[in-house]
């Protein structure tokens, strides 16, 4: 099973829970001196909450930049389609700026809809910022979640394809898994919740926490 919610700040480091992140955000970094007005997001897997982030994106930009954005971080693997909604929305256009919205108000983002992969975004604040190069700026992101071996219990490093949908646990550890019996269905464990999903193996996450190269607000 996966152990801990907990995430980092991509600013300052500070290692806090879901809910206690986006308090710190707000408080610590939602205020800079230039004026690039941003709506701060909360953004989940719709079905395991465990994944999460915290984005800024300012408030003239469209909702396109977030779609590349997830897609980069959590979602692409083989150029899939994918669409926006909300309550008392409908079907959002990716064109849609995100000052058209308000605080409180949450859009589903749907990936590929073959093996779909559903995230929830909530509009959860309004800050400013120093102005950014990139449309989206990850500011949070939880820490990997980590499972058990089927067989060993050690720390695993894939999930089987097959196993998922049958077993209470379809994750195996390298060497496990070079004997597992499905072993051409393995795919590697992903800090996303498209793991396991289609042919989504996370790529290169350069989107890594690393205390040593701290985001410049």
């Amino acid at each position: 099973m996966a152990s801990g919610t907990k995430g980092n700040c991509y600013l300052c480091g500070a290692e806090l829970g879901k809910t206690a992140m986006k308090n710190h955000l707000l408080k610590a970094h939602g205020q800079a001196k230039d004026d690039q007005e941003c709506y701060l997001l909360k953004i989940e897997g719709a079905y395991n909450k465990d994944y999460w982030l915290f984005v800024d994106v300012p408030l003239d930009k469209p909702l396109s930049g977030v779609d590349s954005f997830l897609r980069k971080i959590w979602l692409e693997c083989c150029g899939h389609l994918s669409k926006f909604s909300g309550s008392g929305y409908g079907e959002v256009g990716k064109g849609r700026k995100l000052q058209v919205f308000s605080i409180g108000d949450t859009l589903l983002h749907e990936y590929d809809f073959g093996t779909t992969t559903e995230t929830i975004i909530t509009i959860v604040g309004q800050t400013t910022r120093k102005k950014q190069r990139e449309t989206v700026r990850l500011l949070a992101r939880n820490a990997p979640p980590t499972f058990e071996c089927a067989v060993c219990g050690n720390p695993a490093a894939y999930i089987c394809t097959e196993c998922m949908y049958d077993s209470d646990n379809p994750f195996y550890c390298e060497e496990c898994g070079e004997k597992h019996d499905h072993d051409g269905m393995l795919l590697p464990v992903t800090n996303s919740p498209r793991i396991g999903e289609c042919g989504y193996d996370g790529e290169l996450d350069v989107f890594a926490f690393d205390s040593a190269k701290l985001a410049s607000e």
